[in-house]
C-alpha cells in the first residue's frame, strides 16, 4: 500500500455534537491520542493535503478504528486470493472457563493457542495440505479470551452436523444441538484440550468470501476490541506467515517531523487542505510565517 493508504485520509472514530433538538450540527473527528506525526501529499500543483498519521495503537480512539480497517482489508483480500484454489473454514477456539481466573487465562492463552496452531499446522502439512489462517482474538463476556479464524484447516475426521442436530463432545460425553451447519471432530477437540484450551470449539465451511468478510468484521469492529485492556504485546489480529499481504505501492507523501520538513511544505504549497480542525491547527502553528491558504 502507499503512504496515504497506510496513513489513511479517511475520517475515523467520528463523534458528533448535538443541538438542543438532538440533531447533528457538527461532526468532530478525533486526533491521534498518541500524537502521530502528520504527512503531506500533493493534490495538484501548488495544492497539498495534510493528514495525521496512524499510531497503530488499538486503544487510540482514532487510530484503533483505522488499524481495524487495514487489518480487515488484508483479511478480505487474502481470503479472496486463497479461496481461488483452497476451501476456507471458520474456526473458533476458546479458553478453559470456570476453574480458571482471568489472570490465569491471560497468562496462558498465547502459549496454549500457539501450541494448538503448531499441532494443527504439522498434521495438515503431513497430509500434504497448504496451511493458511487469519485470526481475531477477543474477550468473552466472562473476560476469558477466545479466537476466530478464517483458515484452510479442516480435520480429516470431520463429520457434518446439520443445524438443529446433535453435536457430540468426546471429552465430556455431552451433546448439544448445533445452532448452524457445523462440523464435528474428535481429533480437533482432543487437540484443543491437550494443548490447554477448552473443549468448546466450532468449525464450519466458508460458503463465500463475502460471508467470511462479514464474519471477521463482526469481531474486528466490536467496541470491546478497542476498549479492552490486554496484556503487553498481546496480538488481537494474527496471520500465518504465508497469508497474502496488501500490495505495496510507492507513494508521494512525505513526513512532517522537523522544521525543515515544514519549510519544504511551505515553499511547495500555495494551498493546503486538511482533514479536520485539529490538523488545521497543527498546520497553522508550524506554517505561521508561510504565505499559504489553509483550508
Amino acid at each position: 500500500m502507499n503512504s496515504l493508504d497506510l496513513f489513511s485520509t479517511s475520517q475515523t472514530n467520528r463523534r458528533s455534537k448535538k443541538s438542543p433538538q438532538g440533531k447533528n450540527d457538527k461532526h468532530i473527528y478525533d486526533a491521534c491520542a498518541n500524537n502521530a506525526p502528520c504527512f503531506a501529499y500533493e493534490i495538484t500543483k501548488k495544492t497539498y493535503g495534510v493528514v495525521q498519521g496512524c499510531c497503530n495503537d488499538w486503544n487510540c480512539p482514532r487510530c484503533g478504528q483505522q488499524r481495524a480497517r487495514e487489518e480487515y482489508g488484508r483479511i478480505v483480500e487474502g481470503a479472496r486470493k486463497i479461496a481461488e484454489t483452497h476451501q476456507l473454514y471458520f474456526l473458533t477456539i476458546t479458553c478453559r472457563g470456570r476453574e480458571m481466573t482471568v489472570e490465569q487465562a491471560e497468562n496462558g492463552y498465547i502459549e496454549w493457542s500457539n501450541r494448538l496452531l503448531t499441532r494443527l499446522r504439522t498434521s495438515f502439512k503431513r497430509a500434504g495440505r497448504e496451511w493458511y489462517y487469519a485470526s481475531v482474538t477477543e474477550r468473552q463476556k466472562r473476560q476469558h479470551p477466545h479466537s476466530h479464524y478464517v483458515t484452510t484447516y479442516c480435520p480429516q475426521d470431520a463429520i457434518f452436523i446439520a443445524k438443529g442436530k446433535w453435536k457430540h463432545y468426546y471429552t465430556t460425553g455431552e451433546n448439544f444441538p448445533a445452532n448452524h451447519n457445523t462440523l464435528q471432530s474428535e481429533s480437533l477437540e482432543r487437540a484443543c484440550v491437550g494443548c490447554g484450551l477448552g473443549n468448546q470449539y466450532d468449525i464450519s465451511r466458508v460458503e463465500s468470501v463475502e460471508a467470511g468478510s462479514r464474519y471477521m468484521a463482526k469481531y474486528l469492529f466490536k467496541e470491546s476490541i478497542f476498549s479492552t485492556v490486554w496484556p503487553k504485546n498481546w496480538r488481537r489480529v494474527r496471520y500465518s506467515q504465508n497469508w497474502p499481504k496488501l500490495d505495496d505501492k510507492t507513494g508521494t507523501a512525505f513526513i512532517l517531523l522537523s522544521a525543515a520538513d515544514w519549510f519544504r511544505l511551505g515553499n511547495a504549497a500555495l494551498i493546503i487542505r486538511t482533514q479536520n480542525d485539529g490538523v488545521k491547527e497543527i498546520v497553522r502553528s508550524n506554517l505561521y510565517r508561510a504565505d499559504v491558504i489553509i483550508q
